[in-house]
């Protein structure tokens, strides 16, 4: 990508959940879980011919994320296979052995548009959008509302309208529900779900 020029991205962070409680050994086991589960998630763009060679961007800040993929890659790919699909069952595999205090649950806030990446920089709108959406007070109750499941997911209305109501990958029938946020001067409507797991 461009160093100094912008791009369409469509940008995704993760939030690792309630990571600065229960001492140093549960937070550094969360912050490589997350790592370990990026990697699992990710692999999956390397055993895709079509995304082999295909622009991405990925920075690790502890206990959160930073992901941004070119316009070479579908926005949908990235919220439907990519989020709702491969993420979800790399925290299965990360999440196997282990006992619910250690169990990684994560908060994912998507937004799409002009970005600049500059390794290991990267700015813009989208990079802005999902710092604030992911801190948005309504999306961390609906994880606390729903303590059994391992991540939620927020999206900007921005790209629910330009993407999610297109319905490509099924996304039209993912039961996103409204929210607002309200964060660090920030006000915006968004959409937020959290899956549902039968038991």
């Amino acid at each position: 990508m461009n160093a100094s020029l912008a791009t369409d991205c469509t940008v995704a962070r993760l939030d690792v959940v309630d990571s600065g409680s229960g001492g140093r050994r549960r937070q550094r086991h969360l912050d490589q879980a997350l790592t370990d589960m990026l990697d699992i998630a990710l692999t999956t763009l390397d055993h895709h011919n079509l995304y082999a060679s295909a622009r991405r961007f990925q920075r690790a800040d502890g206990d959160s994320a930073t992901l941004a993929f070119g316009a070479d890659i579908a926005k949908a790919w990235v919220l439907s296979d990519l989020v709702l699909r491969e993420f979800d069952l790399a925290l299965g595999e990360v999440n196997k052995p282990l006992i619910d205090r250690y169990r990684l649950r994560v908060r994912i806030a998507v937004d799409d548009g002009p970005t600049v990446i500059d390794p290991p920089h990267i700015t813009g709108a989208p990079v802005v959008g999902t710092a604030r959406l992911i801190d948005a007070e309504p999306f961390r109750q609906a994880l606390v509302d729903a303590p059994e499941e391992d991540f939620g997911v927020i999206v900007s209305d921005r790209f629910r309208a330009g993407v999610v109501l297109n319905g490509e990958r099924g996304l039209d029938r993912v039961p996103f529900r409204p929210v607002e946020v309200s964060v660090k001067g920030t006000r915006c409507s968004a959409w937020v779900y959290v899956p549902k797991r039968e038991r």
